[in-house]
């Protein structure tokens, strides 16, 4: 998220949904307290909770402070904590384990990656640094979650766009680009729209009349987004902050509809 930018809020419609339409993500110390870790993890489990990561809490190592679990062992530290973070991005939340408000240098990274994309945190009890305590939700139990879900404003997060923005201003000099219009762009980009319409219809297998279509959707689609993110240097845009806008305009008319 952008230095100084505010996560944008809004309120998500109740649905009747238990625990277990959620995911979640156990963070937080593994080496303190393991008994009250293990509970926690079949708490979340015993409700239903599909629990992205860690796949379980059974330590077998620790080297130098990092927790291996059972599966973990041939892995590398990195790659650990890189799969905890891309789970931490798709789950609905993230339970935080934090014995008498003890946040290590690992948990502290997750509870900021988890409030950079928008994934609430909850935990039994507050954090002692002050400025986690902030990103944090104290709850009884992880059971109270699906209401507090939707009881509390959920922050869109700020699209990390800006710095492949920038990376492609630069770009756009050293090819030649910084010098298309906006209408120049416009045209390429709908060409590029035009060819990534023609790989869905090979993928769809619609066929009607002219040679083989040899391209593919996923580089079509790169194609259309790189011409996205040039119209938008173009303009002088700000495609996160953009982004952002229109999806907090989008809540929040689809909210009004909604409660008519």
């Amino acid at each position: 998220m952008t230095e100084g930018v505010a996560p944008r809020t809004f309120l998500v419609p109740a649905p009747s949904s238990p625990l277990a339409v959620y995911s979640a993500v156990l963070s937080g110390t593994f080496r303190k307290d393991p008994n009250r870790l293990r509970l926690e993890f079949e708490e979340l489990r015993d409700l239903g909770c599909n629990i992205l990561s860690p796949r379980n809490v059974n330590v077998t190592s620790e080297v130098d402070g990092f927790v291996y679990m059972k599966g973990e062992e041939d892995k590398t530290a990195e790659s650990i904590e890189s799969g905890h973070l891309d789970a931490i991005q798709r789950a609905s939340f993230v339970w935080l384990h934090a014995p008498e408000g003890y946040v290590g240098p690992s948990a502290a990274l997750e509870v900021g990656f988890a409030r950079a994309v928008g994934v609430p945190v909850y935990a039994r009890n507050g954090v002692n640094d002050a400025v986690l305590r902030e990103f944090v939700r104290v709850v009884n139990t992880p059971a109270e979650v699906p209401a507090n879900l939707l009881s509390n404003k959920l922050a869109i997060p700020q699209p990390a766009l800006d710095a492949f923005q920038n990376y492609y201003r630069r770009a756009a000099v050293e090819r030649g680009y910084h010098r298309e219009s906006a209408g120049d762009c416009l045209l390429l980009m709908m060409e590029e729209v035009g060819e990534l319409a023609r790989a869905i219809r090979k993928r769809e297998k619609l066929k009607r009349h002219g040679s083989e279509i040899q391209q593919d959707e996923a580089s079509e689609l790169a194609d259309v987004f790189l011409y996205v993110v040039h119209m938008a240097n173009v303009f002088g845009i700000s495609l996160s902050k953009a982004v952002q806008d229109k999806e907090l305009s989008n809540t929040l008319r689809f909210l009004n509809a909604s409660t008519r």
